[in-house]
């Protein structure tokens, strides 16, 4: 396997402007990087898209660009236009169980109920307030399809001192938000921070069901905490593939201590999850 750094070569108005469709384009990245690989019919490789910082050196134009690393079978070729920087490096991690590394991965965590694959954040979303509603009696008062914000205002409408008291006990028994209580007031404000602390748990048990089909375990804390934080939710909308498709992505990083190096090996060299070919399930590594 090896692992590279694909950045765009600077210096050259149409690359600014091919720099800017990518931002805007998820299907993009995959479709050019594939330009590194033309012997492939089949993707042989995995892409996490950054942005260029100090890292890459002090040059202004270095900075705000896309930068790729690609983990892949074979080692990219170079593009006959010049279009990208290749840096490439073999890439084979000596792995061993009880192995601590420090993670970092973009992925896009989807659930099935019923038959259908839900995003995980929104699913839990809904499930939550779903849940409240019924507890609260008020699901008759609900349209027909009712949307998320639905929800929320008429819990916020109906549930007065009620629901303020059950937001105040769920967010004091989560330790992670307990302290929150000392700067929230408003009853919005607290259903927030709640519809937050589920898609958190969410999230997290969504990622520990992966370690444990591919090898590995997340690192507790001194307090029993999981070593892991989830950021930059979004939603890439991918309006070349039909009626209102696309798909979510989630940053994950955190430790995480390995428990089968040879499933977690795989992990490393095939993914996590799905979205593959829209820049998910790429696992960055380093020594905890």
């Amino acid at each position: 396997m090896y692992f590279s750094r694909v950045r765009i070569r600077p210096g050259n108005k149409a690359l600014t402007i091919l720099a800017e469709k990518l931002k805007h384009d998820s299907y993009a990245g995959h479709r050019i990087l594939w330009t590194l690989f033309p012997d492939h019919a089949e993707r042989t490789f995995l892409f996490r898209e950054e942005i260029a910082r100090e890292q890459l050196g002090p040059a202004p134009a270095a900075r705000g660009a896309p930068v790729y690393y690609v983990v892949s079978q074979t080692p990219p070729v170079p593009d006959n236009d010049g279009l990208f920087i290749v840096e490439t490096k073999p890439y084979k991690p000596q792995l061993h169980v009880g192995q601590r590394l420090v993670f970092d991965c973009r992925v896009n965590p989807v659930v099935c109920r019923q038959g259908k694959k839900h995003d995980v954040a929104m699913d839990a979303q809904r499930q939550f307030l779903l849940s409240w509603v019924e507890a609260f009696q008020l699901k008759p008062s609900l349209p027909v399809k009712p949307e998320k914000s639905d929800y929320k205002n008429l819990l916020l409408a109906r549930g007065g001192e009620a629901l303020d008291r059950r937001l105040v006990e769920l967010l004091a028994s989560d330790t992670r938000y307990a302290e929150r209580l000392q700067h929230i007031a408003s009853l919005a404000d607290k259903l927030e921070w709640a519809i937050k602390a589920q898609v958190d748990a969410a999230l997290e048990d969504w990622l520990k069901r992966q370690g444990e089909r591919l090898g590995f375990e997340i690192v507790l804390d001194d307090d029993g905490l999981s070593k892991l934080q989830n950021s930059a939710y979004l939603w890439h909308p991918l309006p070349k593939k039909g009626d209102k498709p696309g798909f979510s992505a989630v940053d994950f990083c955190g430790e995480l201590e390995v428990t089968d190096a040879e499933k977690f090996q795989q992990a490393v060299f095939h993914g996590i999850g799905r979205a593959k070919a829209f820049g998910c399930g790429l696992l960055l590594l380093a020594r905890a």
